[in-house]
């Protein structure tokens, strides 16, 4: 299994030591893959509920300054070599699909063909609204979106007309992502939509666990749900399966190990470990451990340990 981080877009460590030395050193100690999450805009006291919150309330200040995905993804391509980029999760609703197609095929050819696109409905109906975009209809332009990028990322996307997002006959869009397929987008999220939405249009699902709260047995289920609900559709192929494990402040090596070892046996493919940042070097401790584990170098029941209990809390801002 592989062990991916994301990156501190949304601390101080984004300035000091920065971006790229942070990416460098993560792709040194090991790291298969660098993540960012997105948010374009924030308000000072949201009142749209956090759904990976136990009381619905955002546990981070909403003033803290946070880099957009995409140019932070960029710097970190142009510093490392082999090390896959990603989003988790770019909200797609609030995105022009026409500019992300864009957007995304040059920073995977820039990147050799390095770029995952993890991408979720989001949760923020202000940021939404001040975008221009309803958020109930949120679920219906993603869907929508999704289609237009793959159609983007062909060179020659046809005509499309649908109920938010349309695109015109005769566009040209090049250059085309780095595999003929276009750039693999992961749909993130816990909820029944988010998972049906990975069996019909994704190329794999993004879900998020706490690190002391993951309980490996419903991730194993819902794996299931997923690949019946892809069969079911004739949709040949194995989904890619990537869990987000949040790591707040205080999450020690052992209990990262253990998360990371109830991932594998769930059956994830990968594992990004959203970190605190504010001790570089406690950060780069949950990383070994947890590189440690899906290597296979530790093997003792305690180290595989399974954590339990609720899935959601604590998730993607």
């Amino acid at each position: 299994m592989d062990v991916g981080i994301s990156l501190p877009t949304t601390s101080r460590r984004a300035w000091d030591p920065g971006i790229a030395q942070v990416a460098r050193a993560a792709e040194q100690e090991g790291a298969a893959s660098l993540w960012v999450n997105d948010h374009l805009a924030m308000v000072a006291d949201p009142a749209s509920p956090y759904p990976y919150g136990a009381d619905g309330r955002i546990d981070w200040d909403p003033a803290a300054p946070q880099l957009e995905a995409l140019v932070a993804l960029a710097q970190a391509a142009a510093v490392t070599e082999r090390a896959r980029i990603g989003t988790a999760v770019l909200i797609l609703p609030q995105r022009n699909p026409v500019e992300l197609a864009k957007a995304t095929a040059s920073l995977d050819v820039l990147s050799g063909g390095r770029l995952r696109l993890g991408v979720g409905a989001g949760w923020l109906a202000e940021e939404m609204q001040a975008l221009g975009h309803s958020f109930a209809g949120r679920g219906r332009r993603m869907e929508e979106c999704i289609r237009v990028l793959r159609a983007c990322w062909c060179g020659r996307p046809d005509r499309f007309d649908g109920e938010q997002v349309s695109v015109p006959e005769g566009l040209l869009m090049y250059p085309r992502p780095v595999r003929a397929e276009g750039v693999p987008i992961l749909i993130g999220g816990m909820s029944r939509p988010a998972l049906r939405r990975a069996a019909l249009l994704g190329d794999g699902w993004l879900a998020v666990a706490d690190a002391d709260a993951l309980d490996g047995a419903e991730l194993a289920a819902a794996i299931g749900r997923l690949e019946d609900e892809r069969s079911a559709h004739g949709r040949g192929g194995r989904a890619e399966r990537v869990l987000k494990v949040n790591c707040p402040p205080g999450t020690d090596e052992r209990r990262c190990a253990a998360a990371t070892a109830a991932a594998m046996a769930a059956g994830f493919d990968e594992v990004i470990l959203d970190v605190s940042w504010e001790r570089l070097e406690d950060a780069s401790a949950l990383l070994r451990a947890a590189l440690d584990v899906a290597s296979g170098a530790r093997t003792t029941s305690e180290e595989h340990e399974r954590p339990q209990g609720r899935t959601t809390s604590g998730g993607p801002r």
